[in-house]
């Protein structure tokens, strides 16, 4: 298989996903309530997948533990901390500091995945990539519609795009050791349960949601979340991190392109320019980051 068909999967669902999810806020369904939900349909999925396509199935124990810490830390935690951005952030803004999941992602890479060592000539494109964040949130905070507390937005997405950016490292290692199949079930699996654990605690309220919001997080369960996840972890077992990252480039295009045209959105002047340093700078460093597998470290590109 070609490893871009993965990718592009994995970039429409989550391009789709932020869309999808701001949707849902502002329908008013609490972040806490939505997540849950949002995995308890997207394993539901996976499990017919698995039953009728005899796809993805773990029996390997070692792939069960690498997918529970996939499935808290590198999906639950991560997806939860993005979702609450939303609820002050725009999909434009939000999608755009999404753009920084490849610098944490190549970073993280150079102690987690043999072979994939950081570049100091990725530290240009890194340093332009952060300018665009700063320009992001210093010029556009008056200038952005729909933001709600910008700086709490934008703390909550950095800490997941952090998370985002060492799970994407640790998946690529672990598809590597494992196969990437066999990770999917393990990861959808322990992160449903600790969302569903957290629901009595965070008191949640599942009687709030609509008839049609029911629909909605069907959907992100499926498109933004089932598809792109398992897309993700089968094209990690094909491509360095240093390929995987390029989703990060191409995530915020597709979410601020829907966003425009389903939630009515509009592009400000900082946004642009602060998109064009985040993606700009952020292709620097991944271009500047060579792929040398490490000798007795098995690899597939």
């Amino acid at each position: 298989m070609n490893p871009w068909v993965p990718l592009i999967a994995a970039i429409l669902g989550w391009g789709s996903s932020a869309v999808v999810t701001r949707a849902l806020v502002g329908s008013g369904v609490d972040t806490f309530t939505m997540l849950p939900f949002r995995l308890g349909s997207a394993i539901l999925v996976l499990l017919v997948v698995v039953v009728f396509w005899k796809r993805f199935r773990s029996t390997d124990g070692g792939a069960w533990g690498r997918g529970a810490v996939l499935g808290a830390f590198a999906m639950a935690t991560p997806m939860t901390l993005l979702t609450i951005a939303l609820e002050d952030l725009p999909v434009s803004l939000g999608g755009l500091l999404i753009a920084l999941v490849p610098i944490f992602t190549i970073a993280a890479a150079h102690f987690i995945v043999p072979g994939e060592r950081f570049n100091p000539r990725s530290l240009p494109g890194l340093i332009v990539s952060l300018v665009g964040t700063a320009i992001l949130v210093g010029i556009g905070g008056d200038t952005v519609a729909g933001v709600g507390n910008l700086w709490r937005g934008v703390t909550f997405s950095l800490a997941g795009v952090i998370l985002a950016g060492v799970g994407g490292a640790l998946s690529r290692r672990y598809a590597l050791e494992v196969g990437g199949d066999g990770l999917v079930v393990p990861q959808f699996t322990v992160a449903t349960v600790v969302l569903f654990l957290l629901l009595p605690v965070l008191g949640s309220s599942p009687a709030a949601i609509g008839p049609s919001d029911w629909i909605l997080i069907l959907a992100l369960g499926t498109l933004g979340t089932t598809i792109p996840f398992t897309a993700f972890l089968v094209a990690a077992e094909m491509s360095p991190a240093s390929r995987l990252a390029v989703s990060g480039y191409l995530v915020p295009v597709v979410a601020v392109a829907l966003a425009v045209i389903f939630l009515g959105e509009t592009l400000s002047l900082a946004i642009l320019v602060g998109a064009v340093f985040i993606i700009g700078g952020v292709v620097m460093a991944e271009r500047a980051t060579p792929y040398v597998p490490e000798p007795g470290f098995s690899t597939a590109q």
